[in-house]
């Protein structure tokens, strides 16, 4: 079988790209001659390779495809050229996240409205969470819409390799990119409630845009006496690697207000950390949303269940992440059945 995914190109910089990434490593295990093209860009350079293995081609391979799969789009050349060959829209783009860039922008970008359609213009289309598929649901005219939860490589996050030595303890990480439905302004602003009770508490953040570091040092600095400040222990920017600090934390806190697990949230799970969040039930330890005294309560909830058995918690989380995030086990259970029965489908 061969199947051609069209993607963004952003390496470490967006969960997109790494899950379509993932996917196609979990597929060619299974015997599927699984490759990437990039949507922005018809041909890339030949010496382009990420991670050592994975070379995007052009989008003339599209000829060889007997599906091709939009994590991002698809070309409109390619739509002109291939009307025939079997699609698949995998819907990344949270509604929460959408309809709020619609209302920010005026309308002048519609993405929601573009994910509606390819939903009920493709062969089949995949919603990567439950609470994102409730929602599409509403817009499948055609009863096409699957769900398949989002997942990682849990062979490359997990509970081996190094752990970075945080000076304190317990430890809570914001791991997340920026975006208009999920920040660390919160997790910030409520240090001083957790202080109350876990003195020794201490907060990272780490995927703050260079652009964007005007916010971020004006919020934490001008804190009356820099209290703030100093119930943080780093401020990092964009990264390429974040496995050993999650290893190295204790919490991590869920910055999206729809409390949907994203890819770092998998990642954390993966490599051992407990989740704070405002919902899911991927955790027990729920908040409301922009609420800093419930956030601080989930908070010392999670630690003092940690304290209880630190292994354990880690082990824990591990498992739930090898049994709910596995890509693996997603593309052999549910992607490659829906590329048979989309391949058996006669329309």
């Amino acid at each position: 079988m061969n199947i051609l995914h069209f993607s963004n190109n952003a390496p470490r910089r967006s969960g997109l790209f790494e899950a379509t990434k993932d996917q196609i490593k979990a597929e060619r295990a299974n015997g599927i001659n699984s490759q990437m093209a990039f949507y922005e860009q018809e041909k890339v350079s030949k010496d382009w390779i990420d991670d050592g293995w994975l070379r995007v081609v052009d989008w003339d391979w599209a000829k060889n495809a007997e599906i091709l799969v939009a994590h991002r789009g698809f070309p409109g050349e390619v739509l002109k050229n291939f009307p025939n060959t079997k699609k698949i829209m995998v819907v990344h783009g949270t509604a929460d996240f959408l309809i709020l860039d619609e209302i920010i922008s005026d309308a002048e970008r519609q993405n929601i409205n573009i994910h509606i359609n390819l939903i009920n213009s493709t062969d089949a289309s995949v919603a990567v969470n439950a609470h994102d598929y409730g929602i599409y649901k509403n817009y499948d005219k055609d009863n096409k819409l699957n769900l398949i939860h989002d997942a990682i490589d849990t062979d490359k996050f997990s509970l081996k390799g190094y752990s970075h030595p945080y000076l304190n303890h317990p430890q809570i990480i914001y791991a997340d990119s920026l975006r208009t439905n999920k920040n660390p302004a919160h997790i910030i602003w409520a240090m001083p409630e957790i202080f109350k009770t876990v003195p020794s508490a201490r907060l990272t953040i780490f995927g703050l845009k260079l652009t964007s570091i005007l916010t971020w040092r004006n919020l934490i600095l001008r804190s009356a006496g820099q209290k703030l400040n100093s119930m943080i222990e780093n401020v990092q920017l964009e990264t390429t690697e974040l496995r050993p600090y999650y290893r190295g934390a204790d919490i991590l806190y869920n910055g999206n207000f729809s409390g949907i697990p994203s890819r770092v949230e998998m990642e954390a799970m993966a490599c051992g950390c407990q989740i704070i969040s405002a919902n899911g039930d991927f955790t027990k330890f729920h908040f409301k949303a922009y609420d800093i005294k419930s956030i601080a309560n989930a908070f010392c909830e999670c630690w003092e269940y940690i304290k209880k058995d630190p292994k354990k918690a880690r082990q824990e989380a591990r498992r739930y992440a090898l049994k709910h995030f596995s890509m693996s086990k997603k593309v052999k259970n549910e992607y490659v059945p829906l590329y048979h029965k989309v391949l058996e489908d006669k329309k």
